[in-house]
């Protein structure tokens, strides 16, 4: 019964444990963020799930495989060197690129300014762009050797994973939210400027990815 107790805390502690590693990882508004918040903004709450969903089965695939290789993830990673970065450069260059060129040939009057591409185009879209990014692997390698005997039992394990996926799910949500919720509250041309602004955003993350990727 003592064992029963015990194993029952360490998967409830391993699910606590992945909440928080899932909203550390998704918390910080990088380029990712910045996208969802638009796809909510442009096309809805509904319209934009799978992008969120695709960032959090993302999320979510990235820590099983740290769990399931343990210390071995990181040096893995680490010896693509400054490839994903470079590629990831490129893939934030087109799609800024492309998007900002959208944005300033479409017809301001319109309140959906850009052609926005459909569902299973965007889950893809989004979870191509985060699974280029290596740095989520090498933050759940880091959190599992941290956790060492944590994570000892698989349902343990499989609890830290499952509360991965559903912070990062749930915070992907709220992006995309958080997109709708300003999608009738905001001019066209209010949507316009946000729009430009994400769309250089995203560029100009992607020009620096490149330059990193070159120093070193």
């Amino acid at each position: 019964m003592a064992v029963a107790d015990s194993e029952s805390m360490d998967i409830t502690y391993a699910f606590a444990g992945g909440l928080l590693a899932g909203i550390g990882l998704a918390a910080p508004l990088g380029a990712i963020g910045i996208l969802l918040i638009r796809e909510g903004l442009t096309v809805g709450f509904k319209r934009a799930s799978p992008a969120a969903l695709a960032v959090g089965l993302m999320d979510a695939s990235y820590c099983a495989l740290a769990v399931a290789v343990g210390s071995m993830a990181a040096p893995i990673a680490a010896s693509w060197g400054s490839i994903p970065r470079l590629l990831g450069g490129l893939a934030l260059i087109a799609l800024g690129g492309t998007g900002l060129f959208k944005t300033l040939a479409a017809n301001p009057s319109r309140h959906e300014l850009t052609s926005p591409p459909a569902k299973g185009h965007r889950f893809l879209i989004f979870a191509g762009l985060t699974a280029i990014n290596p740095a989520t692997l090498v933050y759940f390698a880091a959190l599992t050797v941290g956790l060492g005997a944590a994570l000892g039992s698989p349902g343990a394990a499989l609890a830290f994973v499952l509360g991965v996926a559903v912070a990062s799910l749930d915070w992907q949500l709220g992006l995309v939210l958080v997109g709708h919720a300003l999608r009738g509250r905001i001019t066209s041309r209010a949507q316009r400027l946000l729009n430009m602004a994400g769309h250089s955003l995203v560029l100009a993350l992607g020009v620096a990815a490149i330059i990193s990727s070159a120093a070193t």
